[in-house]
């Protein structure tokens, strides 16, 4: 369980980190339910899988 908090409140930190560079780095991801259940559930992978999927979608 604690492995589990670590890695969402992870995740969640890493997508308000791109974010809040989005203006300087061009890469944003939009804040949806999906997108956040996402970065929630599976971590910064979640958020790495999200940035691919949305530079190549």
């Amino acid at each position: 369980m604690k492995n589990f908090l670590i890695s969402a409140f992870l995740g969640f930190a890493a997508m308000a980190l791109l974010n809040l560079t989005a203006s300087y780095t061009g890469i944003a991801l939009p804040v949806s339910r999906l997108s956040v259940a996402a970065s929630g559930l599976l971590g910064i992978p979640g958020v790495t899988l999200m940035v691919l999927l949305n530079a190549i979608l």
